[in-house]
Protein backbone atom coordinates (compact mmCIF):
# COMPACT_ATOMS: atom_id res chain seq x y z
CA UNK A 1 0.00 0.00 0.00
CA UNK A 2 3.00 2.32 0.22
CA UNK A 3 2.60 2.76 -3.54
CA UNK A 4 -0.59 4.67 -2.79
CA UNK A 5 0.80 6.91 -0.04
CA UNK A 6 1.82 9.57 -2.53
CA UNK A 7 0.91 12.83 -4.24
CA UNK A 8 -1.17 11.86 -7.27
CA UNK A 9 -2.14 14.09 -10.16
CA UNK A 10 -5.83 13.70 -11.02
CA UNK A 11 -4.71 13.77 -14.61
CA UNK A 12 -6.41 15.91 -17.22
CA UNK A 13 -7.22 14.45 -20.65
CA UNK A 14 -5.82 16.64 -23.46
CA UNK A 15 -8.22 17.12 -26.37
CA UNK A 16 -8.04 18.89 -29.71
CA UNK A 17 -10.48 21.48 -31.05
CA UNK A 18 -12.63 18.69 -32.48
CA UNK A 19 -12.86 17.05 -29.02
CA UNK A 20 -10.71 14.07 -30.01
CA UNK A 21 -8.19 12.89 -27.43
CA UNK A 22 -4.57 13.78 -28.16
CA UNK A 23 -2.66 10.79 -26.82
CA UNK A 24 0.71 12.24 -27.79
CA UNK A 25 -0.06 15.39 -25.82
CA UNK A 26 -1.14 13.18 -22.93
CA UNK A 27 2.27 11.55 -22.96
CA UNK A 28 3.93 14.97 -22.91
CA UNK A 29 1.78 16.10 -19.97
CA UNK A 30 2.78 12.97 -18.06
CA UNK A 31 6.48 13.60 -18.69
CA UNK A 32 6.24 17.27 -17.72
CA UNK A 33 4.49 16.41 -14.48
CA UNK A 34 6.97 13.65 -13.64
CA UNK A 35 9.77 16.17 -14.09
CA UNK A 36 8.05 18.45 -11.57
CA UNK A 37 7.78 15.75 -8.93
CA UNK A 38 4.35 14.18 -9.41
CA UNK A 39 4.46 10.81 -7.64
CA UNK A 40 1.55 9.03 -9.32
CA UNK A 41 -1.33 9.46 -11.73
CA UNK A 42 -5.06 8.99 -11.28
CA UNK A 43 -6.57 8.54 -14.73
CA UNK A 44 -10.12 9.20 -15.90
CA UNK A 45 -11.43 10.77 -12.75
CA UNK A 46 -13.46 13.98 -12.60
CA UNK A 47 -10.50 16.04 -13.85
CA UNK A 48 -10.03 13.61 -16.73
CA UNK A 49 -13.68 14.00 -17.81
CA UNK A 50 -14.32 10.28 -17.35
CA UNK A 51 -18.08 10.44 -17.71
CA UNK A 52 -17.76 12.47 -20.93
CA UNK A 53 -15.47 9.87 -22.53
CA UNK A 54 -16.49 6.64 -24.22
CA UNK A 55 -15.45 3.36 -22.64
CA UNK A 56 -12.96 2.85 -25.46
CA UNK A 57 -11.48 6.31 -24.89
CA UNK A 58 -11.10 5.60 -21.20
CA UNK A 59 -9.20 2.41 -21.97
CA UNK A 60 -6.97 4.29 -24.44
CA UNK A 61 -6.08 6.90 -21.80
CA UNK A 62 -5.18 4.29 -19.19
CA UNK A 63 -3.14 2.26 -21.68
CA UNK A 64 -1.20 5.32 -22.84
CA UNK A 65 -0.45 6.58 -19.34
CA UNK A 66 0.73 3.19 -18.06
CA UNK A 67 2.89 2.73 -21.15
CA UNK A 68 4.32 6.24 -20.82
CA UNK A 69 5.04 5.88 -17.12
CA UNK A 70 6.65 2.47 -17.64
CA UNK A 71 6.65 1.64 -13.95
CA UNK A 72 8.29 4.83 -12.71
CA UNK A 73 5.30 5.78 -10.56
CA UNK A 74 2.00 4.06 -9.76
CA UNK A 75 -1.02 4.60 -11.98
CA UNK A 76 -4.56 4.32 -10.63
CA UNK A 77 -7.44 3.98 -13.08
CA UNK A 78 -10.89 5.26 -12.20
CA UNK A 79 -13.31 2.75 -13.73
CA UNK A 80 -16.65 3.74 -12.21
CA UNK A 81 -19.80 3.86 -14.33
CA UNK A 82 -23.52 3.47 -13.69
CA UNK A 83 -23.36 -0.12 -14.96
CA UNK A 84 -21.76 -3.05 -13.15
CA UNK A 85 -20.95 -4.82 -16.41
CA UNK A 86 -19.26 -1.75 -17.90
CA UNK A 87 -17.29 -1.13 -14.72
CA UNK A 88 -16.10 -4.74 -14.67
CA UNK A 89 -14.98 -4.41 -18.30
CA UNK A 90 -13.02 -1.24 -17.56
CA UNK A 91 -11.52 -2.78 -14.43
CA UNK A 92 -10.30 -5.84 -16.31
CA UNK A 93 -8.84 -3.69 -19.09
CA UNK A 94 -7.06 -1.51 -16.52
CA UNK A 95 -5.58 -4.57 -14.84
CA UNK A 96 -4.30 -5.79 -18.20
CA UNK A 97 -2.68 -2.39 -18.71
CA UNK A 98 -0.68 -2.85 -15.52
CA UNK A 99 -2.21 -0.29 -13.16
CA UNK A 100 -1.26 -0.29 -9.49
CA UNK A 101 -4.91 -0.01 -8.43
CA UNK A 102 -8.39 0.80 -9.63
CA UNK A 103 -10.92 3.17 -8.11
CA UNK A 104 -14.61 3.69 -8.67
CA UNK A 105 -17.47 5.94 -7.74
CA UNK A 106 -20.71 4.25 -6.70
CA UNK A 107 -23.34 3.76 -9.42
CA UNK A 108 -25.25 6.98 -9.99
CA UNK A 109 -28.48 8.54 -11.32
CA UNK A 110 -30.85 5.85 -10.07
CA UNK A 111 -31.49 5.86 -6.35
CA UNK A 112 -29.74 2.55 -5.74
CA UNK A 113 -30.16 1.02 -2.31
CA UNK A 114 -27.17 0.58 0.01
CA UNK A 115 -27.34 -3.17 -0.65
CA UNK A 116 -27.26 -2.63 -4.41
CA UNK A 117 -24.28 -0.28 -4.11
CA UNK A 118 -22.42 -2.76 -1.93
CA UNK A 119 -23.08 -5.59 -4.38
CA UNK A 120 -21.90 -3.41 -7.28
CA UNK A 121 -18.55 -2.89 -5.56
CA UNK A 122 -18.14 -6.50 -4.48
CA UNK A 123 -18.88 -7.81 -7.97
CA UNK A 124 -16.21 -5.56 -9.45
CA UNK A 125 -13.70 -6.32 -6.68
CA UNK A 126 -14.15 -10.06 -7.20
CA UNK A 127 -13.75 -9.72 -10.98
CA UNK A 128 -10.14 -8.50 -10.82
CA UNK A 129 -6.94 -9.19 -8.92
CA UNK A 130 -5.78 -5.63 -8.28
CA UNK A 131 -6.08 -3.30 -5.25
CA UNK A 132 -9.24 -1.17 -5.11
CA UNK A 133 -9.82 2.34 -3.75
CA UNK A 134 -13.39 3.31 -2.98
CA UNK A 135 -14.25 6.79 -4.22
CA UNK A 136 -16.33 8.96 -1.90
CA UNK A 137 -17.60 12.06 -3.72
CA UNK A 138 -21.12 12.65 -2.40
CA UNK A 139 -21.65 16.06 -4.01
CA UNK A 140 -21.66 14.31 -7.40
CA UNK A 141 -23.04 10.86 -6.57
CA UNK A 142 -25.41 11.64 -3.66
CA UNK A 143 -23.83 8.71 -1.83
CA UNK A 144 -21.74 9.54 1.25
CA UNK A 145 -19.52 6.75 2.53
CA UNK A 146 -18.80 6.71 6.23
CA UNK A 147 -17.85 4.25 8.95
CA UNK A 148 -21.35 2.80 9.11
CA UNK A 149 -22.04 2.09 5.45
CA UNK A 150 -18.53 1.37 4.12
CA UNK A 151 -17.39 -1.10 6.77
CA UNK A 152 -18.20 -4.27 4.84
CA UNK A 153 -16.33 -3.03 1.79
CA UNK A 154 -13.34 -1.78 3.79
CA UNK A 155 -12.92 -5.17 5.46
CA UNK A 156 -12.46 -6.83 2.06
CA UNK A 157 -8.74 -7.64 1.65
CA UNK A 158 -8.62 -6.26 -1.90
CA UNK A 159 -10.13 -2.91 -0.88
CA UNK A 160 -7.05 -1.02 0.31
CA UNK A 161 -8.62 2.32 1.12
CA UNK A 162 -10.73 5.24 -0.02
CA UNK A 163 -10.40 8.48 -1.91
CA UNK A 164 -12.28 10.97 0.26
CA UNK A 165 -13.50 13.93 -1.81
CA UNK A 166 -15.74 15.35 0.85
CA UNK A 167 -15.41 18.30 3.22
CA UNK A 168 -16.60 16.14 6.14
CA UNK A 169 -13.29 15.65 7.93
CA UNK A 170 -15.01 14.25 11.00
CA UNK A 171 -16.18 11.32 8.89
CA UNK A 172 -12.66 10.91 7.49
CA UNK A 173 -11.13 10.88 10.97
CA UNK A 174 -13.61 8.25 12.14
CA UNK A 175 -12.77 6.06 9.12
CA UNK A 176 -9.04 6.43 9.76
CA UNK A 177 -9.46 5.36 13.36
CA UNK A 178 -11.73 2.44 12.48
CA UNK A 179 -9.51 1.13 9.68
CA UNK A 180 -5.90 2.07 10.51
CA UNK A 181 -4.51 -0.46 8.04
CA UNK A 182 -6.23 1.21 5.08
CA UNK A 183 -5.00 4.17 3.03
CA UNK A 184 -7.29 7.20 3.12
CA UNK A 185 -6.60 9.68 0.35
CA UNK A 186 -7.55 13.35 0.40
CA UNK A 187 -9.55 14.46 -2.64
CA UNK A 188 -10.08 18.18 -2.06
CA UNK A 189 -6.91 20.20 -2.73
CA UNK A 190 -8.05 23.08 -0.53
CA UNK A 191 -8.09 20.89 2.58
CA UNK A 192 -4.93 18.84 2.07
CA UNK A 193 -3.25 20.02 5.27
CA UNK A 194 -6.42 19.50 7.29
CA UNK A 195 -6.81 16.00 5.87
CA UNK A 196 -3.22 15.16 6.82
CA UNK A 197 -4.01 16.28 10.36
CA UNK A 198 -6.82 13.70 10.70
CA UNK A 199 -4.81 10.86 9.18
CA UNK A 200 -4.93 11.02 5.38
CA UNK A 201 -1.75 9.52 3.92
CA UNK A 202 -2.01 10.65 0.31
CA UNK A 203 -3.76 13.10 -1.98
CA UNK A 204 -5.26 12.92 -5.46
CA UNK A 205 -5.87 16.41 -6.78
CA UNK A 206 -6.90 18.43 -9.80
CA UNK A 207 -4.42 21.21 -9.11
CA UNK A 208 -1.58 18.75 -8.57
CA UNK A 209 -1.51 18.94 -12.39
CA UNK A 210 -0.20 22.51 -12.11
CA UNK A 211 1.43 22.94 -8.68
CA UNK A 212 2.80 19.58 -7.47
CA UNK A 213 5.75 21.24 -5.74
CA UNK A 214 3.43 22.99 -3.29
CA UNK A 215 1.70 19.78 -2.27
CA UNK A 216 5.06 18.15 -1.56
CA UNK A 217 5.98 21.13 0.64
CA UNK A 218 2.78 20.93 2.64
CA UNK A 219 3.43 17.25 3.32
CA UNK A 220 7.10 17.71 4.16
CA UNK A 221 6.52 20.66 6.45
CA UNK A 222 3.65 18.95 8.22
CA UNK A 223 5.82 15.86 8.76
CA UNK A 224 8.62 18.05 10.14
CA UNK A 225 6.27 19.80 12.56
CA UNK A 226 6.50 23.14 10.72
CA UNK A 227 2.80 23.93 10.88
CA UNK A 228 3.26 27.62 10.14
CA UNK A 229 5.15 26.80 6.96
CA UNK A 230 2.62 24.15 6.00
CA UNK A 231 -0.25 26.60 6.51
CA UNK A 232 1.52 29.20 4.41
CA UNK A 233 1.94 26.79 1.52
CA UNK A 234 -1.65 25.53 1.85
CA UNK A 235 -2.78 29.13 1.57
CA UNK A 236 -0.86 29.45 -1.69
CA UNK A 237 -2.55 26.30 -2.99
CA UNK A 238 -5.89 27.75 -2.00
CA UNK A 239 -5.24 31.03 -3.81
CA UNK A 240 -4.79 29.00 -6.98
CA UNK A 241 -7.90 26.96 -6.26
CA UNK A 242 -9.91 30.14 -5.71
CA UNK A 243 -8.94 31.48 -9.14
CA UNK A 244 -9.71 28.18 -10.85
CA UNK A 245 -13.15 28.08 -9.24
CA UNK A 246 -13.88 31.55 -10.63
CA UNK A 247 -13.13 30.44 -14.19
CA UNK A 248 -14.21 26.80 -14.15
CA UNK A 249 -12.07 24.32 -12.21
CA UNK A 250 -11.72 21.58 -14.78
CA UNK A 251 -11.36 23.81 -17.83
CA UNK A 252 -8.83 25.99 -16.05
CA UNK A 253 -6.68 23.11 -14.80
CA UNK A 254 -6.72 21.58 -18.27
CA UNK A 255 -5.70 24.86 -19.90
CA UNK A 256 -2.80 25.36 -17.50
CA UNK A 257 -1.64 21.74 -17.70
CA UNK A 258 -1.62 21.50 -21.50
CA UNK A 259 0.94 23.75 -23.20
CA UNK A 260 0.65 22.55 -26.81
CA UNK A 261 -0.93 24.96 -29.25
CA UNK A 262 -3.27 22.41 -30.82
CA UNK A 263 -4.62 21.27 -27.44
CA UNK A 264 -7.44 23.42 -26.09
CA UNK A 265 -8.19 24.08 -22.46
CA UNK A 266 -11.82 23.33 -23.09
CA UNK A 267 -13.60 20.36 -21.61
CA UNK A 268 -16.22 18.49 -23.53
CA UNK A 269 -19.70 19.98 -23.69
CA UNK A 270 -21.81 20.77 -21.77
CA UNK A 271 -18.87 22.44 -19.96
CA UNK A 272 -18.65 25.99 -21.25
CA UNK A 273 -15.53 26.93 -23.25
CA UNK A 274 -12.98 29.35 -21.85
CA UNK A 275 -13.12 32.88 -23.25
CA UNK A 276 -10.36 35.43 -23.73
CA UNK A 277 -10.87 36.91 -20.27
CA UNK A 278 -10.59 33.47 -18.69
CA UNK A 279 -7.38 32.70 -20.55
CA UNK A 280 -5.86 36.08 -19.62
CA UNK A 281 -6.60 35.48 -15.94
CA UNK A 282 -5.20 31.96 -16.13
CA UNK A 283 -2.05 33.13 -17.91
CA UNK A 284 -1.51 35.55 -15.05
CA UNK A 285 -2.13 32.75 -12.58
CA UNK A 286 0.52 30.66 -14.30
CA UNK A 287 3.05 33.34 -13.39
CA UNK A 288 1.70 33.49 -9.85
CA UNK A 289 2.21 29.74 -9.42
CA UNK A 290 5.78 30.05 -10.66
CA UNK A 291 6.35 32.77 -8.08
CA UNK A 292 4.94 30.60 -5.29
CA UNK A 293 7.18 27.72 -6.32
CA UNK A 294 10.30 29.90 -6.50
CA UNK A 295 9.62 31.93 -3.36
CA UNK A 296 8.72 28.97 -1.20
CA UNK A 297 11.75 27.03 -2.42
CA UNK A 298 13.98 29.91 -1.34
Amino acid sequence: MSDLERIFSALVTPTRADDSIDLDALGEVVEEQLARGVEGFYCCGSSGEALLLSLDERQQVVERVTRQVAGRVPVVAHVGTASTAQTVALARAAQESGVAAISMIPPYYYAFTPDEIERYYLEVVEAVDVPVLLYNIPQFTRVAFDKSNASTLLTHPRVVGMKHTDHNLYSLERLVQAFPDKVFVNGFDEQYLSALAVGARATIGTTVNIQPELFARVRDRFAAGDLAGARRTQSQINEVVETLVAHGVFQSAKYLACARGDVTGNCRRPFRPLDDDDRAALDALRGRIATFVAEDAA
